[in-house]
């Protein structure tokens, strides 16, 4: 149990620089602000060797389904609250099978 709870730590890491690496990407301005595409790649970077990290100690679909699909859900929240990006009824509809998708493949 201790290792899962690590393992769930580091995909946690991951999926949360996952979501800040893609929230700063259109700061960047199509790569031509440098110092920010910098960072931009270290987090990403970060995020994978978290993500790396998380596969060791969990198992590969489940660590991929999870970074996946709960990377989608925060940053299409981060998008709506942050960016003002509008989620009609059927994006709100696919985060919700998405979530229960993870759910499933969590508990199961």
């Amino acid at each position: 149990m201790h290792s899962t709870l690590i393992g769930l730590a580091w995909l946690a890491s991951a999926i949360l620089l996952e979501v800040l690496a893609t929230s700063l990407l259109p700061s960047t301005n199509n790569f031509k602000r440098w110092p920010l595409t910098a960072g931009v790649l270290a987090l990403y970077g970060l995020c994978f060797y978290g993500l790396s990290k998380a596969i060791v100690l969990l198992s590969v679909g489940l660590s991929y389904a999870l970074w996946a699909g709960l990377g989608i859900v925060v940053i299409s929240l981060v998008g709506a609250i942050f960016f003002r990006h509008s989620l009609d009824k059927y994006s709100v509809v696919g985060i919700g099978f998405i979530v229960l998708g993870c759910l499933t493949m969590g508990i199961f």
